[in-house]
């Protein structure tokens, strides 16, 4: 099934994430790389809902955009409350809210009509969840630079596959 692979996606996004989440130290979650940009515990916070919050979005109906919208805004309100140390816990209550929502779609789902909120267009429901995949995996990105930044000794097996370097 195809939604099956998008959510084995999304999961392994996130996965990678606990694990990048591993090599951070604690005293650093308030760093940030410039004063415009998140801190590494609002990045956390962030990814702790941006995946549950735009599959739901995407996969809910569309009879009240405006509704759609406010489930979101709450979730993003719900977030700020998040600690460092929650991260884990969280993602793994997010990976399982992920995967009741993604067991309910069916292929022939995919090609329903959702609507893009930041865009403000219509899609299919495909390709929303291929947004949902390109979130995770620009924001986990973007956590493992934090990381390296934060002088984390990771490399690219890290980032792609949350997985230490081998031995040589």
């Amino acid at each position: 099934m195809i939604s099956e692979s998008i959510y084995k996606e999304c999961e392994h996004e996130l996965a990678v994430c606990q694990h990048l989440f591993t090599k951070l130290d604690p005293n650093k979650a308030d760093w940030r790389p410039h004063e415009n940009m998140r801190s590494t515990l609002e990045l956390l916070q962030y990814l702790a809902y941006i995946g549950g919050a735009m599959t739901r979005h995407f996969t809910d109906p569309l009879e009240d955009r405006d509704a759609a919208r406010e489930r979101y805004r709450a979730s993003a309100r719900e977030s700020k409350s998040l600690t460092f140390e929650q991260f884990p816990e969280t993602i793994e209550r997010e990976k399982k809210a992920l995967y009741e929502i993604f067991c309910r779609i069916k292929d022939s789902d995919l090609t329903r009509i959702s609507y893009h909120p930041f865009a403000g267009e219509d899609i299919t429901l495909f390709e929303g969840l291929m947004i949902v995949v390109r979130y995770l995996c620009a924001y986990r990105h973007q956590l493992f630079l934090y990381a390296k930044m934060c002088g984390a000794e990771i490399n690219t097996r890290n980032n792609w596959y949350g997985m230490d370097a081998t031995a040589r």
